[in-house]
């Protein structure tokens, strides 16, 4: 297509270059002609090269323009499944603080225990022991009052 319009420029430009000669000039040679043409056309031959080269850097914009949208679309689409990886691990921390907080009285009961060193009331077996020496001790008091 662009040879086609350059083709219909340069008869374009060369029957100007006629007609301007003939009617300014009157008659003028064949010769003179030739040059004015040669010179017309090598100009736009030159100025074809140049829309050629211009349109092959265009190209290559296009192309690499065309990459770093892709690029940007990978990127985006990463962001993305980050952001749903993301609010997925705090929806689990959420839980697991939730989870927590219930075991905090627990905890804190055990801690107690451990510190004053009485996490032998806990154990069922020595809370029974504990229980019948208490019963035995109390019944051992109440024969010595009486």
């Amino acid at each position: 297509m662009r040879s086609a319009i350059f083709g219909g420029r340069k008869a374009l430009v060369a029957g100007a270059i006629l007609a301007g000669a003939a009617t300014l000039g009157g008659c003028a040679t064949e010769e003179y002609v030739d040059q004015h043409i040669a010179t017309v056309n090598a100009r736009i031959d030159q100025t074809d090269s140049r829309v050629g080269a211009l349109e092959g850097r265009v190209n290559e914009v296009s192309q690499r323009a065309d990459a770093a949208a892709a690029a940007a679309q990978a990127a985006g689409t990463a962001a993305q499944a980050a952001a749903a990886t993301a609010q997925t691990a705090a929806a689990d921390a959420q839980r697991a603080n939730e989870g927590l907080d219930a075991l905090k009285p627990q905890v804190g009961h055990l801690w107690m225990h451990h510190k004053y060193k009485t996490w032998r009331d806990v154990n069922p077996i020595h809370k029974r022991k504990m229980a019948a020496q208490r019963a035995k001790h109390r019944s051992t008091k109440q024969k010595k009052k009486a």
